[in-house]
């Protein structure tokens, strides 16, 4: 499964003035063809920055939308539901685990998500931030679209 960064979402969604966004763009409609998903993190996370540009309502709208889409899939981390301890019991092991590793919290919490799901490949435009961290391939789109173009 391909999953979506946060910053590759952005671009597409709220940065359409970047000059990634062409490439973004390709690669968000080309990707539409394999298995897609996105992190629960890393929508949240995109929420937040458009809830930051004054977009709420949009943000709202979107994070529901991702959830009905049948051309990607929201993934979720295992959690355990036994007492509330638990859970964060849990969720802090996880999510220092990829500290450890010398992550972000952000970024190890997408991480867990990623590595319980067990994701091949992690499309992101800050591939410095999961390069070497994971056993995950890590690519920008462009990479991958050089990869999976049509000749």
């Amino acid at each position: 499964m391909v999953v979506i960064d946060t910053d590759v979402l952005s671009v597409y969604h709220i940065f359409q003035r970047d000059p990634r966004f062409k490439m973004t763009s390709l690669f968000m409609e080309e990707s539409r063809k394999v298995e897609r998903g996105v992190g629960i993190f890393n929508l949240l996370e995109l929420c937040g920055v458009m809830a930051t540009a004054g977009q709420i309502e949009r943000a709202l709208r979107l994070f529901k939308e991702y959830h009905a889409r049948n051309d990607v899939k929201v993934l979720y981390p295992p959690v355990v539901l036994i007492s509330e301890g638990e859970f964060w019991a849990q969720l802090n092991a996880e999510v220092t685990n990829r500290i450890e590793r010398g992550m972000r919290f952000g970024d190890a919490a997408i991480l867990w998500t990623l590595e319980a799901n067990e994701c091949e490949l992690l499309i992101t435009w800050n591939t410095k931030h999961f390069a070497g961290k994971t056993a995950i391939n890590v690519q920008t789109p462009e990479e991958w679209l050089a990869e999976h173009s049509k000749d």
